[in-house]
């Protein structure tokens, strides 16, 4: 039993899943966990059921890095449907209002301008960010009303792929930052035509560097775990994570950097002025990732002060 237990336990890394429609997130995670043989796994951005595409589980000390692959810009193919409001922003909702006006492709494309960069959006009362303590689907299913605040996302690009006049839908490509929701974004679009809109298909195509054309659906993942160990599914540690800076501890530094406390520049490599304060930063002995860290500059100095070690 022991040495299955040693076994189970050097599963460390990230699972590229294709998630396929019909499953929730958290339905991933179940199946995963009995396909590998172990509990320590987590994901890293819920997929809405319905919805389908890339879901980056973290397995073993992966756990320790879910939030800075959340991080990670994200690339969707969505499409929107104008004409039609419900009150999850997507199909699966009621709907609450439609609208006969017409819009053609030149219209719609040009709009699309106003939603890149810096913008505000508020999320669907459906989604599970916590307002006074509780999630906001709480309050539509006890059909309480709620103030839902707004917040700032960032999108780089939207890219129209098709538009269908005769059926009043669109289908485009967005690439933004964590927190945005698409649902809301299809919602905004039509109210900036003076029309209603609302979200249909949903595919995630990448999360940081992980990409749908490398993503494995469940069943493929059983089929290969069947004829090859599970290691080989993994990506490492360190993937995806270039985004971030990297520093390493010299020699005298090692334990220092190994026990979690403050990485002063004597113990290492890399200049402190090349960073800038809050900056988070991958923390390397030699080359191995050993965790993740924050530039800080107070009272005290200038250091790293490590945040997460794996």
């Amino acid at each position: 039993m022991q040495i299955k237990m040693e076994k189970l336990n050097s599963l460390n890394g990230y699972l590229n899943v294709n998630k396929e429609p019909g499953m929730t997130s958290h339905d991933v995670v179940f199946k995963a966990r009995k396909l590998l043989k172990t509990k320590k796994i987590g994901h890293t951005g819920t997929l809405d059921p319905e919805a389908q595409g890339v879901l980056v589980l973290c397995v073993g000390q992966a756990t320790k890095m879910v939030e800075y692959i959340t991080d990670h810009e994200k690339v969707y193919e969505a499409e929107v449907i104008l004409g039609l409001a419900t009150d999850s922003c997507d199909l699966s909702g009621t709907i609450v209002d439609k609208s006969e006006k017409r819009i053609d492709a030149r219209a719609f494309e040009a709009i699309l301008s106003q939603f890149t960069g810096d913008i505000s959006q508020q999320p669907p009362i459906y989604s599970a960010i916590r307002v006074n303590g509780k999630k906001l689907y709480h309050y539509a299913r006890n059909g309480e009303t709620v103030e839902i605040p707004e917040r700032d996302v960032h999108i780089t690009e939207i890219r129209l792929l098709n538009f269908d006049e005769a059926a009043q839908k669109a289908r485009m490509m967005v690439t933004c930052s964590k927190g945005t929701y698409i649902r809301s974004l299809c919602r905004d679009i039509g109210a900036a035509l003076r029309t209603l809109g609302c979200m249909g298909q949903l595919i995630r195509h990448q999360v940081g560097r992980f990409t749908l054309s490398d993503a494995l659906t469940l069943s493929q993942i059983e089929k290969r775990i069947s004829q090859e160990a599970p290691e080989s599914l993994l990506y490492p540690l360190a993937y995806s994570m270039d985004g971030y800076r990297r520093v390493s501890a010299t020699d005298q530094g090692r334990r220092f950097l190994l026990n979690g406390n403050k990485l002063f520049q004597w113990n290492l490599r890399e200049s402190l002025d090349d960073f800038y304060p809050g900056e988070t930063l991958r923390l390397y002995d030699g080359n191995q990732l050993i965790g993740m860290g924050r530039y800080v500059i107070n009272d005290e100095g200038n250091y790293i002060k490590p945040t997460k070690l794996l």
